[in-house]
């Protein structure tokens, strides 16, 4: 699922769409702060380069996979189309306009545009990793789980609570978390990597990694992948929880 989020940078509104593992950021409002074109940037060779790089580096690309010879001409255009991943370039649906970036690419596109304006994209990126979270499909249970969490906030500043009580309001937090993660899935045992990550309090910062590893394991081991849906991609995997947990370090 995606969250978007938007910040203020001198006046500047700058979209943050970050929660499903393919964090990005709205380039076209990020130049738009300095007055600049997008194109200018990536008509550079030496961007095209760090794009391949950092799709390499990602472990996006598969064997020796490499897409920047194809391309004649460097531009914004050109590497959105060998570069989905990296680079999307928005016309229509949920969605701002504009072209949306990979986060760490948007850092490179920040730092070209003002060293300043990366230190504040660089800080914003960490408050929304560190403080984030992903928003619940559907109205009802999202009001039932503020509801109950709202009761546990309450009944924890009680000075009497007992030890029984407080057992039973960490086991009711466990099944909160539980709950807010198998929203991202449809059938019991399965969860996207978004999901089991945030069932599991994993950080999620090689989200295209393990679900390359766990489609991979899930055909050695002949247990099917399930298909949920996306409100920006249409379409994600889930995967079995038991294929999950050997892909996904507990320590990530």
């Amino acid at each position: 699922m995606s969250e978007l989020k938007k910040f203020e940078y001198q006046g500047h509104r700058i979209s943050f769409n970050f929660g499903d593992g393919y964090n990005m950021i709205n380039a076209t409002e990020m130049a738009k702060a300095f007055n600049k074109q997008i194109n200018a940037f990536f008509r550079l060779k030496q961007t095209a380069e760090y794009v391949d790089i950092l799709h390499k580096s990602l472990e996006i690309s598969r064997g020796d996979d490499s897409r920047l010879a194809k391309i004649r001409s460097y531009n914004t255009e050109n590497l959105a189309k060998y570069y989905p991943e990296l680079i999307k370039v928005v016309r229509g649906g949920n969605l701002p306009q504009g072209t949306w970036l990979h986060e760490r690419l948007a850092l490179k596109f920040a730092a070209w545009l003002s060293p300043a304006f990366e230190e504040w994209v660089y800080r914003t990126i960490h408050t929304l990793l560190t403080t984030g979270r992903v928003e619940l499909m559907g109205q009802q249970l999202g009001e039932v789980t503020q509801v109950v969490k709202q009761l546990v906030t309450d009944l924890q500043g009680l000075k009497d609570m007992d030890e029984k009580l407080i057992e039973q309001l960490r086991r009711a937090a466990v099944r909160i978390k539980a709950i807010e993660a198998k929203v991202l899935t449809s059938e019991d045992g399965y969860y996207t990597i978004v999901g089991y990550c945030h069932k599991e309090g994993i950080y999620c910062h090689s989200g295209a990694k393990w679900g390359k590893a766990a489609a991979k394991l899930s055909r050695v081991k002949n247990i099917s992948i399930k298909e949920v849906s996306d409100s920006r991609f249409g379409k994600v995997s889930a995967y079995h929880e038991d294929i999950l947990k050997q892909v996904i370090p507990k320590n990530s």
